[in-house]
């Protein structure tokens, strides 16, 4: 499949609390985005975003300048170019080849070589919805998934911002539970869903469309395992509603946060009873494991 040329717009950042801000606010608006660090200098990063059409102007300019400086950091840069037609499918095979993580080997649709004996196989494609296993977070609550397991098997699964659905599919796949799944974003959504039926799992993983905890779906129920990777503000914001989802001695793996920024989400989380169990860190990237107490809030 070709297409006839897309738009990008690539600013540069100092700070990377400052590119994830930059990341969200172009994401909210192109729902196709990247960041990562320039290899010349660590603390400055490169946001890439891919709309259909011409998107760049002064204003949005001024709101990524503003973004980035309220996350302590600047906009060194930023333009705006169009790409030429090219094979985007076939570049899209090249560049996801099959992932070794844990105990999970994660192939996109293209890959037809079998898992590894003892692995446990997921088929997701680069898409636009987040999680494909190689983001450092992703990858980090694959392998909290991978520890708990060999612990116990929680019996009520909850993905909170499912994205691509990759940690729903693990996690059924793995303990052979039924597992609810939600996101804000519709096309997250449809892109879950469609993972979920490549995998085999249409009866096993529900994805619906719901702004964190506020469902029915998913206040009807209390949880043993929690997942949310999201970003580090929202996570401690949702603090008291993760307290209340969690059975007493539940666990919840959270991710989408900097080293640095564990503290912002581990303090609230303890003021709702819950204590930090383990973290697992990859470069400056944290995901953290944290069980309720006895007491949980009801």
């Amino acid at each position: 499949m070709k297409s006839g040329g897309r738009w990008r717009v690539t600013a540069r950042v100092a700070g990377a609390e400052a590119a994830l801000a930059a990341a969200a606010l172009l994401d909210a608006l192109t729902g196709a985005v990247s960041a990562f660090e320039t290899p010349e200098d660590p603390a400055e990063w490169r946001v890439e975003a891919y709309p259909a059409g011409k998107l760049l102007d002064p204003g949005l300019e001024v709101r990524l300048a503003l973004a980035a400086a309220g996350a302590g950091g600047a906009l060194l840069d930023v333009a705006e170019e169009h790409l030429p037609e090219r094979d985007w499918l076939a570049e899209n095979r090249n560049a996801f080849p099959p992932l070794r993580l844990a105990g999970f080997w994660i192939r996109g649709s293209h890959v037809t070589a079998r898992a590894p004996a003892g692995m446990v196989e997921i088929e997701i494609d680069a898409a636009s919805a987040f999680g494909t296993g190689e983001h450092a977070s992703t990858a980090g609550c694959l392998r909290a998934l991978d520890w708990l397991a060999k612990r116990g098997r929680p019996g009520r699964p909850l993905d909170i911002g499912t994205g691509s659905g990759i940690l729903a599919i693990a996690a059924a796949k793995l303990l052979h539970r039924k597992v609810l799944a939600s996101d804000i974003d519709r096309e997250a959504v449809r892109v879950a869903r469609h993972h979920v039926r490549r995998n085999g799992l249409a009866g096993e993983v529900r994805v619906i469309e719901a702004p964190g905890y506020g469902s029915r779906s998913v206040g009807r129920s209390r949880y043993d395992l929690v997942f949310a990777n999201i970003l580090a503000r929202p996570l401690g914001a949702m603090a008291p509603d993760l307290a209340r989802a969690l059975m007493p001695g539940g666990r919840a793996i959270l991710s989408g946060l900097l080293r640095r920024q564990e503290a912002m989400v581990v303090r609230p989380h303890r003021a709702q009873g819950l204590t930090l169990e383990r973290r697992f860190v990859t470069g400056e990237w944290s995901t953290l494991v944290l069980r309720s107490g006895r007491n949980a809030p009801a």
